[in-house]
């Protein structure tokens, strides 16, 4: 009995070995959507709605659910945009790398959806 606060403990300890490897993948939810990646809710919310049900921080920063559902928005044409710095509007001072661009444009089309509707502003 004397031992088993030190087994709980390493046991414990054990459990926050995890890597990044081992760390599940993002789930999928409801209609496809997936789950807002780190790296998009770190950056881009600041200014963005990075889901559907969100308005923008930023009156002049559109939402992804309304970029995502603007007519002619593909994944193709979101990369070649967000990969052409000189597109940006002069408030959007990121850098981002094609790890990045794949990463955002990939999030952005899974809010497209047949059904949606504009949030109001």
């Amino acid at each position: 009995m004397r031992n088993y606060p030190l087994a709980v403990a390493m046991l414990m300890g054990l459990a926050g070995c995890q890597t990044a490897d081992m760390a599940p993948e993002t789930p999928d939810l409801a209609e496809g959507h997936r789950e807002v990646p780190i790296y998009v809710e770190a950056i881009c919310a600041d200014c963005h709605a990075v889901t559907a049900d969100t308005i923008s921080l930023n009156p002049q920063a559109p939402g992804f659910a309304d970029i995502a559902n603007s007519p002619g928005v593909t994944h193709d044409t979101l990369v070649t945009f967000l990969s052409d710095a000189h597109n940006y509007p002069l408030q959007m001072d990121v850098d981002l790398d094609e790890e990045d661009i794949e990463v955002i444009a990939d999030y952005i089309v899974t809010l497209q959806s047949d059904d949606y509707h504009k949030t109001p502003s």
